[in-house]
């Protein structure tokens, strides 16, 4: 079976939205967000032709991926602040095991909702194939993807882990590893998408096509919840931030003479 493409006429023919919502198009589920799939899993687009071009919408298929990823960043933050407090020179007492897990639940949540569940959808359903259709980067899209396996199961771990209350220090110490394994592998993997996957998604792409992913990631987001999802994402990972009290950026500069 052919890997599925994205087609679009010659030329930087404008489409419109309702072009877009008659086309049909679907995405591949995500774990823990189903996502409807049409044909061609997601991976066809073809552009409707409109007498008058569109402008490029203001935020590309490519800056909706990136914000993603900065919100992304944040939770790794949380993540090593969590794993910071798990280590042997800082014991966790009873109540701040509670709290810990219930900051590390709320954070691995949001890893489930938002960046698995649509944001990794995404990818697979519209990024991936595409590149793999070009013969470009298919090594590192097969470990993008595997990547991707390997974070749902960490995530899947994390919150059997915390439901319990971290009040073992089998748990605890199960809990620091998995966060780590987690950090280790989205650091760079986060960065080789937005170096090397994302620009060449960019280049391989017609100008028709990304306006019609521009306005399929905006409605699949809208779609999935509601308007503003950025500002919703960003509150959520704030009050975890809070919690963990590393909410101050400020915070993060380093003292003393350069």
């Amino acid at each position: 079976m052919s890997e599925p493409t994205m087609t679009t006429p010659a030329g930087d023919a404008g489409v419109s939205r309702r072009g877009l919502l008659s086309a049909g198009i679907g995405v591949v589920a995500g774990a823990g967000i189903g996502v409807v799939v049409g044909a061609g899993a997601g991976a066809a687009i073809t552009a409707a032709v409109q007498p008058d071009p569109e402008p490029i919408p203001p935020v590309s298929a490519n800056e909706e991926l990136m914000y993603d990823h900065g919100l992304l960043k944040r939770i790794l933050l949380c993540y090593r602040e969590s794993s910071r407090r798990l280590g042997p020179d800082a014991p966790v007492a009873a109540v701040a095991a509670a709290l810990l897990a219930t900051a590390v639940s709320d954070a691995a949540e949001l890893i489930r909702d938002f960046i698995e569940g649509y944001h990794e959808g995404m990818e697979e359903a519209y990024v991936f194939p595409r590149l793999v259709a070009a013969g470009r980067s298919i090594d590192i899209v097969t470990t993008l993807q595997a990547q991707h396996d390997r974070g749902r199961h960490l995530t899947a771990t994390i919150l059997d882990v915390t439901a319990d209350g971290l009040g073992t220090a089998a748990a605890r110490s199960a809990l620091r590893t998995d966060l780590d394994a987690f950090v280790r592998m989205y650091e760079p993997h986060e960065a080789w998408e937005d170096t090397v996957i994302f620009p060449s998604f960019r280049e391989i792409t017609p100008d028709a096509t990304w306006r019609l992913l521009a306005e399929r990631f905006a409605s699949e987001q809208d779609r999935l919840f509601g308007p503003n999802t950025l500002t919703q994402m960003v509150e959520r990972v704030s009050a975890i931030e809070s919690t963990l009290g590393i909410h101050d950026l400020a915070a993060f500069t380093p003292t003393g003479t350069p």
